[in-house]
């Protein structure tokens, strides 16, 4: 799923909550409760990015649908819920396949001038390419006089009169919510808990990170890591990317093997198991009511059917066990030409018409 329903609700909307409970001298009664809440969610305009056997399918937005009211519904929404200001961190690529998707969202954003929405560009692959995820700190001096004037929600049980609240939420996207976002969050969370921690007298001014606090940090960063982690679990069916950078603070050779395997189960159960999955969720919600009498004997339907496209992956799966035997038996270099050619004029056949051969939603068709 991806963008925003007609009544303003994204898809990948998920808000986290980090809270910090602190009892002065180990003393239950004079426990303090602090908290910062941010936000992620899809990119709040129309538009899809089907799956159709392609590593990154191009994401396509809805030409005729009106993307200004699908955007000011979305923030009129998050001002009805929490309140206060929104800054919004894009941090899709401003080239290639996601430039028009960012693009219009920044236009919109322009177009619209709502006056407590602030909006900020960060083009992450670009900005922290190679590895350079020091380019961090440049995101972090955009956000840092924000996250200080927002401040978090504060309760003391002994004195309710000093309770205050955050005025301002942080809702930041890349094009799944997943990765990007997960080390951009930590990264804001880091910040605020730098804050929560020293308007509680735990630290002084003198510490500039909570990286200086070796064995918390390891804490803070572990449980930023894991959040991640099931937040990706549930959308993707993996573990997050980059969670190495999350968890240690910098890349690791296990980390870049991790995400190499992750890439390549998403790619597959994105392609062959989340139709079905979808379904599975629809049901659940109640999106769809099925009528007793007219079940469906199953709803999902495998490709090796006797359709044009079970016939193309049969051929193309013996296309090659014919390219693979004239190696390893006959040495026949005119047939392995031959069922090579025949091989790759099916792929190119079957991904021309990639989604055909994708797992699609059966019940619920947008």
């Amino acid at each position: 799923m991806r963008g925003t329903d007609t009544t303003g609700n994204s898809a990948n909307f998920v808000e986290t909550e980090q809270i910090l409970e602190y009892d002065y001298n180990h003393d239950i009664t004079r426990r303090v409760l602090t908290s910062f809440m941010q936000m992620r969610g899809s990119i709040p305009l129309y538009w899809t990015q089907r799956p159709n056997l392609r590593w990154q399918p191009l994401p396509l937005i809805k030409a005729a649908e009106n993307q200004l009211d699908a955007y000011v519904k979305h923030m009129r929404l998050q001002l009805q819920n929490y309140g206060g200001k929104h800054v919004i961190v894009n941090l899709v690529n401003q080239k290639g396949r996601e430039k028009s998707i960012g693009g219009e969202l920044e236009r919109v954003t322009i177009q619209a001038n709502l006056d407590f929405v602030k909006y900020i560009a960060f083009d992450f692959h670009r900005e922290c390419h190679a590895m350079n995820w020091d380019r961090l700190s440049i995101l972090h001096e955009l956000l840092f006089k924000d996250i200080t004037e927002f401040g978090f929600f504060y309760s003391n049980i002994s004195h309710p009169s000093k309770t205050k609240y955050q005025t301002g939420f942080i809702r930041t996207n890349c094009m799944d919510c997943l990765d990007r976002t997960n080390v951009v969050q930590s990264m804001v969370a880091k910040e605020a808990l730098k804050q929560q921690l020293h308007y509680l007298g735990i630290i002084d001014s003198s510490t500039r990170s909570v990286d200086d606090l070796t064995d918390f940090s390891h804490i803070f960063k572990n449980l930023w890591a894991d959040n991640g982690d099931e937040c990706s679990k549930q959308y993707a069916g993996t573990g997050a990317l980059k969670a190495d950078f999350t968890r240690v603070g910098k890349r690791t050779f296990n980390g870049a093997i991790n995400d190499g395997v992750n890439a390549i189960t998403r790619y597959f159960k994105n392609n062959f198991a989340d139709g079905y999955r979808q379904d599975a969720i629809d049901l659940f919600l109640g999106n769809v009511q099925i009528d007793p009498a007219n079940l469906p004997i199953k709803l999902e339907d495998s490709v090796f059917n006797f359709s044009t496209n079970g016939g193309a992956i049969a051929g193309a799966i013996f296309s090659a066990a014919m390219m693979l035997l004239c190696v390893l038996i006959s040495e026949n270099i005119t047939a392995t030409v031959f069922w090579f050619i025949v091989f790759v004029a099916f792929m190119i056949f079957i991904f021309l018409n990639g989604e055909e051969f994708v797992s699609k939603p059966r019940l619920k068709i947008d």
